[in-house]
């Protein structure tokens, strides 16, 4: 046997500082690498002995000279977890510098140890991280490293269970696989603890890119992109974005069945849209390619709507589009009372088949569309106005016309169309007038009940949105103010609601 001890001229001070989790992921990826993902499970093995952590891989030998240089490395061709060829290297600095590990490796006829030695750089005497190599040993069927002092096995477990392979028990049913990825189903078993997670986003789903454990999300899934490459040598987990971002690469390669598995378990981003403009973490563009997806299996659609009948799209409404601002208050409102338990989801579910809320609303005379009124219901009308004038005199504008609500069926029982002033001069009792209203309308039924009440108290609150929408302050006083006329002018509204029932 011959000893020797082989400098590799990187120099202890090296400003490179890996977590244990790291330094141990590397040596790990290693032998991940060595006897490949689908061998994993039965040609690696390690066990925590006397503080000693033991890493076997059977049926794999290399030489030592790949871990001489910076940059060399077996893995230039094929599906690896590692590809810079430094990782033994610099892992192995951290290992004895920053974290008090002996690091010994051995592999078919050699064996080495990890220490430093003395260099001479321009008269300077630096330490190096250097290989006290011992050759010409007996030939071995296997390669093993040892660490020690190494009694943490949840940090181990942590680092083994980040690495892909079908039966990693944190993965429960596959949706899907091919060479470029596959998907799972979460299995109940708990990430232990350390375990890759994305910042403030550590939910059950995990993301596998190159492999590796790189981030976290909040659905019980495991998507894994086999030939995604992370270009930053420290590996770092993934931010929200970046998961958003594998996850969208991957699911255009999704079949329609695996497409229509996941969209379920999925079902809380069904109606997720993005935010602002450039929202990088919304999952929006990932529901509508796997509902691209869905859309070109006849089965997989006729399925989707045999167990989800009650889906209503609700498309996007611009702020400044007021007639369709109008026309989805009015739509929620009825599907809010409606006998069905509807759900509204985004506008990629329109490849499926469902139909909009608005047009569900519309064919359910959901929606407060009016008529002029008869004769019979302007005598009425009139009766209205009669009693308003005398109870709220000095109103600095008109009384709107009137309009009838045509579908009784319809959400609202009266209506006011809006129209911002372009400068409000006017005001009631020092409550500023912000609107014009073009007409109110009201449902016919109101106008020809025996009991007048309701429809009185129904225009007075459509009359009281000349100063501002329902949920304004400026709304409410106004309101507050005609509710007061009303209280102090009882007898005026006894008087009337004879007269009213003479011809109602």
């Amino acid at each position: 046997m011959t000893k020797s001890t082989i400098p590799l001229n990187l120099i202890y001070d090296y400003p490179v500082r890996w977590s244990r989790f790291k330094t141990l992921r590397d040596f790990v990826q290693n032998f991940y690498d060595a006897v490949g993902w689908q061998n994993w499970s039965t040609r690696f093995s390690f066990d925590i002995v006397d503080s000693t952590l033991t890493l076997r891989a059977t049926d794999v030998g290399f030489s030592y000279d790949w871990l001489l240089h910076i940059g060399a490395s077996t893995k230039r061709e094929g599906q690896h977890a590692g590809y810079f060829g430094e990782g033994f290297k610099i892992a192995s600095l951290c290992a004895i510098r920053d974290h008090g590990w002996n690091v010994s490796l051995s592999s078919r006829n050699w064996s080495l140890d990890v220490c430093s030695t003395p260099i001479n750089v321009d008269s300077r005497t630096l330490l190096s991280l250097a290989y006290e190599i011992e050759t010409d040993c007996e030939e071995k069927r296997e390669t093993v490293m040892r660490l020690c002092p190494f009694e943490d096995r949840t940090l181990m477990e942590a680092v083994t269970l980040s690495f892909f392979h079908p039966e990693n028990p944190l993965f429960d049913r596959c949706l899907w696989q091919s060479s470029e990825g596959a998907v799972y189903t979460r299995s109940k078993r708990s990430k232990p603890a350390g375990f890759p997670s994305t910042y403030n986003d550590s939910g059950p789903g995990i993301v596998f890119a190159g492999f590796q454990a790189m981030g976290s999300f909040q659905e019980p899934l495991v998507f894994c992109l086999h030939n995604h490459r992370n270009d930053d040598r420290d590996r770092g987990t993934y931010y929200s974005m970046q998961v958003v971002d594998l996850i969208q690469r991957l699911v255009p390669k999704l079949s329609s069945e695996s497409s229509s598995d996941i969209l379920k378990l999925l079902k809380r981003r069904w109606y997720e849209r993005p935010g602002k403009k450039y929202d990088f973490t919304c999952y929006f563009g990932i529901i509508r390619k796997l509902l691209e997806n869905i859309s070109q299996s006849t089965d997989a659609l006729r399925q989707w709507q045999a167990e989800y009948p009650n889906l209503l799209v609700a498309r996007c409404v611009r702020r400044n589009d007021l007639k369709n601002i109008n026309r989805r208050s009015q739509s929620l409102c009825w599907m809010r009372h409606s006998e069905n338990s509807f759900r509204l989801v985004q506008e990629g579910f329109s490849l499926l088949g469902y139909p909009t809320l608005e047009d569900v609303c519309a064919r359910h005379g959901g929606f407060t569309v009016v008529r002029d009124p008869n004769e019979m219901e302007i005598l009425q009308i009139r009766k209205l106005e009669t009693i308003v004038a005398k109870i709220i005199p000095n109103l600095p504008f008109e009384l709107p016309p009137f309009k009838m609500i045509i579908s009784e069926t319809a959400t609202w029982r009266g209506m006011a169309i809006c129209v911002r002033l372009a400068k409000s001069s006017m005001s009631y009792r020092n409550i500023l007038i912000r609107f014009h209203l073009p007409y109110i309308a009201i449902k016919r039924s109101l106008l020809m009940s025996v009991e007048p009440n309701v429809a009185l108290g129904t225009y007075l609150h459509e009359l009281a949105h000349v100063f501002g929408g329902d949920s304004s302050a400026n709304f409410s006083r106004g309101l507050s103010e005609f509710l007061d006329a009303v209280l102090t002018s009882a007898g005026e509204i006894q008087k009337w609601k004879a007269v009213w029932s003479e011809t109602a």
